[in-house]
């Protein structure tokens, strides 16, 4: 009977070892996948970061006044009227847009085998 309850706990100790293991296994899989986006969204900031510098650079008012000035001759700006501001909802409602027509024979016609006449 003694030997019998040894098997049994030693039995029951290397099963909660091997479950032990498993969770500890999947821990520092989900550990290792939280890392590899934390890392992502880290050079997704300093990406972000580096384009808003970029656009701050690009959007400075000298440096558009200085190209309104060389390319007025080309781009023909004039100032916008007041009467030019809408709200979204003033907007005309877009058109319907046809869907395109394809030839039932002919070069693009796909051939089934079959002839339909």
């Amino acid at each position: 009977m003694l030997k019998t309850l040894n098997i049994l706990l030693i039995t029951v100790m290397i099963g909660a070892a091997a479950y032990t293991y498993q969770i500890k296994h999947e821990a520092e899989l989900i550990e290792e996948a939280v890392s590899k986006v934390n890392r992502k969204i880290a050079l997704e900031k300093e990406t972000i970061s580096l384009l808003q510098a970029d656009w701050t650079l690009l959007d400075q008012p000298g440096r558009l006044q200085r190209l309104v000035d060389i390319y007025a001759g080309e781009l023909t700006l004039q100032p916008i009227r007041p009467d030019q501001i809408v709200e979204p909802d003033e907007l005309p409602a877009p058109r319907a847009v046809p869907l395109p027509t394809f030839p039932k024979e002919g070069r693009y016609a796909y051939n089934t085998g079959t002839s339909e006449k």
